[in-house]
């Protein structure tokens, strides 16, 4: 298959693997009707997160309100997967966010990759939430990110990076 209506048949079946080849399908596609089917579908339990992923790769700002929503998602795999597609896209609402993302977040994979998503943001609030995180984070991970995306940022703005 490797078509937009066949990608929207999957996506109408009981069954999560049909419905995630779907979400995988539209997401290579690259189709700029893929998104508001996309975020369409956000609501499904069983493809959320991999939807997530495949509004990144389309990295159309549209999808940035309903990105948002999904930071606050029970689903980690989901936030996760928000906060990469959210930094793919680079829409500077999403700074705000995931700076607070970062501080707040109860799992540590996702406080990481707020770290290094937040070299989309560069601003005084980034590095302040970075800054914050690699003085203070209770993950050793998350510090180091925190601290390498701080050296990144920094390169950023001297022209280096």
């Amino acid at each position: 298959m490797a078509n937009f209506e066949g990608a929207l048949r999957l996506l109408e079946s009981k069954d999560a693997g049909d419905r995630m080849a779907g979400v995988l399908e539209l997401g290579r596609l690259k189709d700029e009707r893929s998104v508001s089917v996309l975020i369409g579908v956000l609501p499904d339990e069983g493809v959320r997160a991999l939807a997530c992923w495949a509004l990144g790769r389309l990295q159309d700002a549209a999808a940035v309100p309903s990105l948002l929503t999904m930071l606050a998602d029970e689903d980690p795999k989901v936030r996760h997967e928000a906060v990469l597609a959210l930094a793919r896209i680079g829409d500077k609402r999403a700074a705000t966010p995931i700076s607070k993302l970062l501080l707040l977040d109860s799992v540590p994979k996702v406080r990481e990759e707020c770290a290094e998503a937040l070299l989309a943001f560069p601003s005084k609030e980034a590095a302040a939430a970075l800054k914050k995180a690699a003085a203070s984070d209770d993950s050793k991970a998350v510090r180091e990110r925190a601290n390498k995306s701080l050296v990144a940022l920094r390169l950023k703005e001297l022209g280096v990076l």
